[in-house]
């Protein structure tokens, strides 16, 4: 297939999915997102997330847990995203999935719907083996807000340094002076990460004049 052909494939797939949105013809969109093309499952995820419905969080939360081909599952985070609390549930269980890609794609879905329910598992991922899910963690706790801070500073005594550093990364980025106290005993850590992590959150809180 050449160059022109690929082109005027993509462009009836945008079509297709375009018309199929328009109609809401749900069934119709599952089916391109579980068997289509990855370009137009792609299309699918998107469409899917807009128009919402049972059907369309079913089929995006298997999207996600899928083969990643063409950024299919990033799509379908974007659109579980879209769901708001429904798709909260199956997020919180793709957190732990086995596959980092899968855990934080997930995890930023949850900070972007902003849904209390998910601090506890977030929190978890504090600790995860990998790295760039646990910089997700952060960012999806921080957004949370007040509601995570009774969950943070008990995190700052957790026994793992890793769960007490991304505790008080979250702190800071929440800012509020009510973490002060917690977080100037933090700076006597024995973990050095962690201690540098409190000085930081420490100058968001009060930075210096």
């Amino acid at each position: 297939m050449g160059l022109l052909d690929l082109l005027i494939a993509r462009f009836d797939s945008v079509r297709l999915v375009a018309r199929l949105k328009e109609r809401r013809d749900l069934p119709a969109l599952v089916r391109l997102l579980e068997r289509g093309d990855p370009s137009v499952r792609h299309l699918a995820a998107g469409a899917l997330g807009e128009l919402g419905g049972p059907a369309a969080l079913t089929a995006l939360l298997a999207a996600l847990a899928g083969p990643d081909e063409e950024g299919v599952r990033w799509r379908a985070a974007e659109g579980l995203a879209r769901l708001g609390g429904p798709a909260v549930p199956g997020l919180v269980a793709l957190s732990g999935d086995s596959d980092p890609d899968i855990r934080w794609k997930a995890i930023v879905a949850l900070g972007d719907i902003g849904d209390p329910r998910a601090a506890p598992s977030l929190r978890d991922r504090l600790a995860d083996p990998d790295r760039f899910v646990r910089g997700r963690s952060v960012s999806s706790l921080a957004r949370l807000g007040a509601p995570c801070l009774p969950l943070m500073l008990e995190a700052l005594a957790d026994a793992d340094p890793r769960v007490r550093q991304g505790a008080a990364e979250v702190l800071g980025q929440v800012g509020d002076p009510s973490a002060v106290e917690s977080l100037l005993e933090a700076l006597q850590d024995p973990a050095d990460p962690v201690r540098r992590a409190a000085a930081v959150a420490l100058l968001r809180i009060n930075p210096p004049d």
